[in-house]
């Protein structure tokens, strides 16, 4: 095992250390009085058959015993601004009040980030817990794959609770945040733009939401357009699900003038954008720009098991669409958790679950309640597997 030793003036600095060289997994193997200075010894590397609970302990005991330090200088110091407070009062000398608040004001905040460092590792050996972290809850969710930012961000939502229904809390909350409210009304818009990576499943949702569009309202017939920058030789799948829906198909060619597909826009259409990602950005921005962007809606296909590099790059390649996501392909591979964390942070919403070939009735509405018993039973299965 090799281990690396990091030299400090406080137990916190040394930590920023350990981290910062060998990430939040770290294991602390000792820690030492080295002068007027603290050595913690680490390692990011061990063979399972060492002693695992002792070196977690010791991890745990360093952070806690800094912690507990702390609050015991903090309790002094109030101690000490108390009776300061009284002489000051009486000989009229503010500066020493100054003094001390400042001094309370650094020992909480080195508290705090002692606490949020500890909060923000994950601990993969629920025996090495040291039992007044009482934060089993946040570091469950951790181990489960949750970001930390949406941990602490949702914290108030099952704070004080035990973990059964902590973690049925956090997973409401979590479902709250990231699907969309109102839903229903993309079916209303006049163009809905389906773009997305290649291979994604763009053309069958397409027809999926052409589809549900129809169950929602027989009266309405919406159109497929199918976009391409050049001729290709290549199946028309397009072609076959407005043959198969019996409702009219268009195709359009980048090239020709942006206001010449807003001329074919009457009526309700749903566009499969198969276009490299400038060329599909610059159609939506001109017909959202002539019609209004209200009228516009911009669904962001991504299949389900995701790279959260992938998924970071189309939502910021589409951002200024506010895009909803619609996840395909959720009977080839599980929505994990660390996928739906990017939608999270970076404020996007869910509108749609599919996970079949089918065409008709085979679209599932991302609603809340449907996200969060998918989360429910993705958190058991995980549980259960551990």
């Amino acid at each position: 095992m090799t281990t690396y030793k990091f030299l400090a003036s406080d137990s916190a600095s040394a930590m920023e250390e350990v981290v910062k060289k060998l990430g939040p997994d770290a294991l602390i193997v000792s820690t030492s009085k080295r002068g007027n200075k603290v050595e913690i010894e680490a390692t990011n590397s061990f063979s399972r058959q060492q002693n695992q609970k002792d070196i977690r302990d010791n991890f745990s005991d360093v952070l806690h015993s800094k912690i507990d330090f702390l609050r015991e200088k903090q309790r002094n110091r109030i101690y000490s601004r108390t009776s300061n407070e009284f002489d000051a009062s009486n000989s009229g000398n503010s500066l020493i009040n100054q003094n001390q608040s400042s001094e309370m004001v650094k020992l909480q905040g080195q508290i705090k980030h002692l606490q949020n460092m500890l909060s923000g590792m994950v601990i993969t050996d629920e025996k090495g817990l040291n039992e007044k972290t009482g934060n089993s809850i946040s570091l469950k969710l951790r181990q489960l794959e949750f970001s930390p930012e949406i941990v602490s961000a949702l914290k108030p939502a099952y704070d004080g609770l035990n973990i059964d229904r902590g973690l049925s809390a956090f997973v409401k909350a979590f479902a709250d945040r990231i699907t969309c409210d109102e839903i229903q009304d993309i079916f209303k818009s006049q163009v809905i733009f389906v773009i997305g990576p290649s291979g994604a499943g763009k053309t069958t949702l397409s027809a999926k939401l052409a589809a549900r569009i129809m169950e929602e309202n027989k009266q309405v017939k919406p159109t497929l357009v199918s976009t391409e920058s050049q001729v290709v030789n290549r199946r028309d799948d397009l072609a076959y699900y407005s043959k198969l829906l019996n409702i009219p198909k268009l195709n359009y060619r980048i090239d020709q003038n942006c206001k010449s597909f807003t001329s074919i826009c009457a009526g309700q259409k749903i566009v499969d954008l198969s276009l490299i990602a400038e060329e599909s950005k610059y159609l939506v921005q001109n017909v959202r720009e002539q019609l209004g962007a209200t009228k516009v809606t911009t669904v962001l296909c991504l299949p389900s098991g995701s790279s959260r590099q992938l998924l970071t790059s189309q939502i910021n390649k589409y951002k200024d669409f506010q895009p909803i996501i619609a996840f395909t392909k959720v009977d080839e591979c599980q929505l994990y958790a660390r996928e739906m964390c990017v939608l999270a942070s970076k404020n996007v919403k869910v509108g749609f679950m599919t996970g079949s070939k089918t065409i008709l009735s085979s679209l599932a509405l991302a609603e809340s309640n449907v996200l969060a018993t998918h989360l429910d039973t993705y958190i058991t299965d995980e549980l259960n597997d551990e």
